[in-house]
């Protein structure tokens, strides 16, 4: 398997590189504690300044005060970021690729997903930070909420930027309908609320829900899972596809958008290649299963205006008295294995992961984080702070939960490209539910099988 992916990043790499010669690419603050917690205070004597380059994607205003921070309690240790391709993870990470490749010289780096990190981790490309830790006399399980997948019994990132996915909500639209904001629901629950907040016809039409092309949204059902939440077993050997859950996911979402009426119609959505916030933010979709990037955008943007409040309910569970799981998951931060200064970039890495991520305005998977305070930033940062219920949000991120990690398999990206298409013929009527779930496991499988 390892030389497989190896093969394959190597053949990338020098397609990339010959495709480079051919055009031009271009570039998706409070104070730091000053309690005994930080891991990062040093009170070593001076010494010569070290410089550790920090390569990502968000704008430098994100990390600045971060920076700022850390460098004033570490003046031996400068940190130069750059953001390669603003706003744009997948872009910024094949930049990283290359970079690597070509024997660049940088030393931290965050990635955007378990896939990409296991692949890296895989090919030896991240530095292991047990050691670490060790040396520096704490435990991981001690300090964070949130385990990362090991490699041959290693951690190979500390988490970085934190949440579970949850359901954006027009609170005003809800209010018209009066229909509190759930802090506790069903999938039942979600269907009829849909229902009760679907209006009008043609083009002014307003659905009660939005579901948007990724995988995700054919995994509904799965996400409320406190394990097996995949397409894979959490085990990183065993197709998903026996489990009933899979099945009810995909009939869910096709139940609401063909029965109900009351969801965005799949082929309107590829074919017209709806984004899922103007669908929210122009009112067109009351509410939006998404990810914890969206809690900051519900309060405005320089693109998107917030013209409404936004209210937060967690994810939806499969029956009454479940415990709220939901999918998510922590950036893994990492550390090239190439870097010169890896003693300086851990404690960098350390501090990012810790008081740090505060200074970002994001949610932290350390477990000493001041939820609340965390949300204050959050929502303070924003263009419209108003327009943010953060009693919902402080319940939603409260009661939600998250499994451990399952074992992330290299050919991920290949299995999510094969599952897509088969629920695409589905909601496209092209075959129906069993037949679906037959094609499932069997090209899937085959993929499983070719990469034993």
């Amino acid at each position: 398997m390892k030389k497989k992916w190896l093969s394959i990043m190597t053949a990338t790499v020098l397609t990339a590189g010959l495709l480079a010669g051919c055009g031009s690419g271009k570039g998706g603050d409070a104070s730091p504690s000053q309690g005994n917690d930080s891991p990062s205070a040093s009170n070593s004597p001076a010494k010569e300044t070290v410089t550790i380059k920090f390569v990502g994607w968000e704008s430098p205003a994100v990390y600045q005060p971060m920076i700022d921070a850390f460098q004033q309690k570490n003046p031996d240790i400068k940190v130069e970021y750059s953001a390669l391709v603003e706003n744009n993870s997948n872009e910024s990470i094949k930049k990283i690729d290359l970079m690597y490749a070509s024997g660049d010289d940088f030393d931290v780096f965050p990635l955007n997903s378990q896939r990409d990190y296991a692949q890296r981790a895989a090919n030896g490309m991240l530095e292991p930070v047990d050691d670490y830790l060790a040396k520096e006399g704490v435990k991981y399980e001690d300090e964070y909420k949130v385990e990362l997948q090991k490699f041959d019994g290693k951690h190979y990132a500390l988490p970085g930027k934190f949440g579970p996915w949850l359901i954006l909500m027009n609170k005003e639209k809800l209010d018209a309908a009066n229909l509190a904001v759930p802090t506790n629901w069903t999938w039942d629950e979600f269907r009829d609320y849909a229902k009760k907040l679907t209006s009008g016809e043609g083009p002014n039409k307003v659905y009660g829900a939005h579901f948007h092309e990724w995988k995700d949204y054919f995994l509904l059902k799965l996400y409320s899972s406190p394990a097996d939440q995949g397409i894979m077993k959490d085990d990183g050997v065993t197709l998903n596809a026996d489990n009933p859950l899979m099945k009810a996911s995909l009939e869910l979402r096709y139940q609401m958008e063909k029965t109900d009426k009351s969801a965005t119609p799949y082929q309107d959505v590829i074919t017209q290649k709806i984004p899922y916030r103007d669908q929210y933010f122009q009112q067109k979709g009351v509410m939006l299963p998404t990810g914890p990037w969206m809690i900051a955008e519900a309060g405005g943007t320089d693109k998107i205006a917030a013209t409404f409040v936004s209210a937060f309910a967690p994810w939806p569970t499969n029956n009454k008295g479940d415990e709220n799981y939901a999918y998510g998951q922590a950036d893994p931060l990492v550390i090239s294995s190439k870097s010169k200064h890896k003693e300086e970039a851990y404690k960098f890495l350390r501090f990012w992961t810790t008081e740090g991520m505060g200074l970002t305005k994001q949610l932290s998977a350390w477990k000493k984080a001041d939820l609340s305070k965390e949300i204050d930033a959050i929502v303070g940062s924003t263009k419209s702070p108003d327009k943010i219920d953060k009693a919902s949000l402080l319940n939603t991120l409260s009661v939600s939960k998250l499994p451990n990690p399952p074992i992330t398999v290299s050919y991920a990206s290949d299995l999510e490209k094969a599952y897509i298409a088969e629920a695409d013929k589905y909601m496209l009527g092209i075959t129906d539910i069993d037949t679906t779930i037959a094609n499932v496991k069997t090209n899937l499988q085959k993929i499983v099988d070719a990469n034993k």
